[in-house]
């Protein structure tokens, strides 16, 4: 039992580990960027005659800036398809993409309810934020552990299911991303009222 448990914990924890292989370069890029773009740095340091906007360097920097900005930006998203990839225990590809499918479900649901009762605007202050240009629930990246996990469980129980030879199609690993929908979708209205 004991082994069991440390087992679990272990593929949870290298699961964990690809997308936060992925921050220490975003926030080398956001640093970088950021810092030799910061109009206060050019003037301090006299780097008006090197990188001046519209310029080659200055573009470059904003790109790195950027880029790492959208790694950091995208957290929950990156852990949900990284621990369902994870955690699953094969056909990891169809784990990532029923992890971004779920994501995506989840926080659609939760911005039509939120547009359902008024807009942002009837939110608790600061309860709401945009996650890849939908509205909803400032829930952080623990919500995309959340979904990898669930995800990654309904893959390990799913994705051998087979279906009737009518519905025989959508079953094996196509039946994922659909049961993760689903569930997703419902997922994303209790989480709303919670």
């Amino acid at each position: 039992m004991k082994d069991k448990i440390f087992g679990v914990l272990q593929r949870v924890e290298r699961s964990f580990m690809l997308p936060i292989a992925l921050l220490p370069v975003a926030g080398l890029l956001l640093g970088i960027g950021s810092s030799f773009t910061n109009p206060t740095t050019i003037e301090t340091y006299n780097l008006g005659g090197i990188i001046s906007e519209g310029g080659v360097l200055y573009t470059i920097l904003d790109i790195m800036s950027r880029t790492g900005s959208a790694v950091f930006d995208n957290l929950a998203l990156l852990f949900a398809m990284g621990v369902a990839i994870g955690m699953a225990k094969k056909e990891k590809e169809v784990a990532a993409l029923s992890g971004a499918i779920a994501y995506l479900v989840m926080n659609t649901a939760i911005s039509v309810l939120i547009m359902a009762k008024g807009g942002v605007e009837e939110m608790a202050e600061n309860s709401t934020t945009s996650a890849l240009g939908i509205t909803t629930l400032q829930m952080g990246v623990f919500w995309g552990i959340i979904v990898g996990l669930g995800v990654a469980a309904l893959h390990n129980k799913f994705y051998k299911i087979e279906l009737p030879q009518v519905l025989s199609f959508f079953g094996g690993t196509r039946f994922v991303p659909i049961v993760c929908t689903v569930v997703y979708l419902i997922v994303g209205i209790v989480m709303f009222y919670l």
